[in-house]
């Protein structure tokens, strides 16, 4: 009969025997490469949600806590096995460990992160998935869907900075008599500080039926909710206090943000 001790060293070493080969063709069943697109968007996601799951294929997504932010993209490479990953900031600080990372999946309940070149190499293991806070089926075409416009990376970084500057919360949406603005201010407070811009490439989604009510609006979004990959974004907004931020640099990448009550 073994010891916990011994248990726990048998396993280590069989474990160590499951390693690939640093030598000769690899098996690309099991092991991949993440390319730095994967990792920026890995990375992005962990300010969203601290945990994730990654099923197998070519597919990214996550969700916040607070169910308020998902966000979604694909990916060049594809996921072998089901990666239920509780700390993601801690696991790409691992990643962070190595010239070269490779990923090995030698069963369902870890990943090998190793190097080719150093022969450094580090074991994670995988929480329990129960745990962490998924999105559910979504469908990416939102209902109610009221206008679109165009926010540039330089208008985006623009009003986050002033955010920043001016301390305040809030992002908000207006339409009044046909001119369109974005700004951050303090929706509180009506002497807050404001920094606008004016909105790019409007359109309705459905022009015939859009009153002049309607086309007057105030949608707005809590700024510390705008957890994007700096780029230039397609925006569509839906009556449904949701909208799509759909990434016109990286194919695929979309975020969809609970919109604030008025």
């Amino acid at each position: 009969m073994t010891s916990p001790i011994q248990e726990k060293v048998l396993n280590t070493v069989g474990d160590l025997r499951r390693e690939p080969s640093y030598k000769g063709e690899k098996d690309f069943q099991t092991n991949i490469q993440l390319s730095k697109k994967t990792v920026d968007v890995l990375r992005n996601f962990s300010t969203i949600n601290k945990s994730i799951i990654i099923e197998e294929g070519k597919f990214l997504q996550t969700m916040s806590v607070n169910k308020n932010i998902i966000a979604m993209s694909d990916c060049t490479e594809l996921f072998p096995r089901k990666m239920s990953i509780y700390d993601l900031p801690l696991f790409l600080g691992a990643l962070s460990l190595f010239k070269k990372p490779w990923l090995f999946f030698p069963d369902d309940k870890k990943v090998i992160i190793y190097d080719e070149d150093t022969k450094g190499k580090t074991t994670y293991y995988y929480s329990d998935p129960d745990i962490i806070v998924t999105p559910p089926d979504f469908d990416i075409n939102i209902p109610g869907k009221e206008f679109h416009f165009d926010i540039p990376m330089q208008d985006l970084d623009q009003l986050l900075q002033a955010a920043k500057v001016y301390g305040v919360e809030d992002l908000c949406l207006y339409g009044h008599e046909g001119e369109y603005s974005i700004c951050v201010k303090d929706k509180k407070n009506q002497t807050s500080n404001v920094f606008s811009l004016p909105m790019k490439n409007v359109s309705f989604e459905d022009p015939g039926k859009m009153t002049p009510e309607r086309r007057n609006f105030c949608y707005c979004f809590k700024v510390e909710n705008l957890k994007l990959i700096a780029g230039t974004y397609h925006v569509t907004v839906s009556n449904k206090s949701i909208a799509n931020f759909a990434s016109l640099s990286q194919s695929a990448l979309n975020y969809f943000v609970a919109l604030e009550p008025n």
